[in-house]
């Protein structure tokens, strides 16, 4: 399990950046117009975890209440195909009610995935294809917030996570091949545990000012349904300052813990299309994973935008070991269309670059 003293510290220090943002308050919108939009849109894109790609996606927006205070809730649907035939088909939404005091999160997935795994540790080879193996599965997460009774915090709850493994298709994996891997056969994960939320943003798809903290940790044992027994801490704090309308300044600090012994897909990966943009996502894998990005943002053309980020990152076995001059680097630049001018919603195309790396990234909504 985790080391609750070692894990305090790493709260502290994290939430640090997000006590300025406290001080940060929405204001009332007497302009807003109470309805729902859908956009969808079909697309094509290449990104190293699906190579060349192609579906459709869309996102509903709408209120629960005619409230000038309440945050539009939202929910987002997309399927793709690649060419690699990995496939997936989501369901992701976030409901705020009663001026945004009682909140839900679900996110349900079903997926056929083409990953790569290169063992564990900040110093793994790139062993490119021969990293490749298949994991099949459903199932999703979803958390219910209320205001809180005991931490001081916008909101707190229970959340749930259920997926199935069905298979793992080993391929040429060096690492796999053994049967006394945690996860090698598949499997259930099951778990339960708590998370609290530190939300004063202005704008919930494309803030201005405020910032958002979510911590949660879960705990996966055999009497919730697991087959694997472990323990799961995040901690994923947002800071954004506006110069001119539109013209923000974001940052981030994201951090990941586990302990006991969780199935090798899910220890915490370094990269992906939101933070440490340019690595393949599980380039490198430990049981701590620390990063931290920054990202200015600006509209220069009707409705077209860009963006500049950097940050750096890594894993280790233990987050005494993290060292800044070992941490690797991320940065690069990207465009945005405005789609949905209400609700300020992006469509969003990014190249990110690493040590020894690069990658390029469509998706919907910003980064962070």
């Amino acid at each position: 399990m985790l080391n609750f003293r070692k894990t305090y510290i790493s709260i502290m220090a994290v939430l640090a950046m997000c006590t300025g943002s406290l001080n940060a308050q929405s204001l009332p919108d007497s302009s807003r117009e109470y309805k729902t939009t859908v956009n969808a849109y079909p697309y094509l894109y290449y990104t190293p975890e699906t190579e060349l790609a192609f579906g459709a996606g869309g996102v509903m927006a709408f209120y629960t209440k005619k409230d000038s205070l309440l945050n539009p809730s939202n929910v987002t649907f997309s399927g793709f195909y690649s060419t690699i035939k990995t496939y997936e088909l989501s369901l992701v939404s976030n409901l705020f009610f009663v001026r945004n005091r009682i909140a839900s999160t679900i996110d349900i997935r079903y997926s056929n995935k083409v990953d790569r795994f290169y063992g564990i540790g900040n110093e793994v080879p790139n062993i490119a294809k021969e990293a490749e193996y298949v994991l099949a599965n459903v199932g999703g997460i979803i958390d219910f917030q209320i205001p809180p009774t005991v931490v001081i915090s916008t909101r707190a709850g229970l959340v749930l996570e259920y997926r199935e493994y069905t298979s793992v298709e080993r391929r040429e994996n060096p690492y796999l091949q053994s049967d006394t891997l945690s996860g090698i056969n598949g499997g259930a994960v099951s778990g339960m545990g708590l998370l609290w939320v530190w939300d004063t943003r202005d704008q919930v798809f494309f803030p201005n000012i405020g910032g958002f903290t979510q911590a949660k940790v879960l705990f996966y044992t055999r009497d919730l349904g697991s087959d694997f027994t472990y323990s799961w801490f995040e901690v994923n704090s947002r800071k954004y300052w506006a110069f001119l309308p539109d013209h923000v300044l974001a940052a981030q600090i994201f951090l990941q813990m586990v302990g006991g012994v969780p199935p090798f897909f899910k220890y915490p990966a370094l990269g992906g299309p939101k933070i440490m943009r340019g690595y393949f996502e599980g380039r490198y894998r430990d049981k701590n994973y620390f990063a931290w990005q920054v990202e200015y943002r600006q509209y220069f053309w009707w409705r077209f935008g860009f963006v500049a980020f950097a940050g750096m990152g890594d894993v280790v076995d233990d987050l005494t070991h993290l060292a800044l001059h070992d941490l690797k680097p991320s940065y690069g630049a990207g465009l945005r269309f405005l789609f949905n001018k209400e609700q300020k919603i992006n469509l969003r195309i990014d190249a990110g670059f690493g040590k020894d790396t690069n990658a390029i990234y469509f998706g919907i909504q910003e980064a962070f």
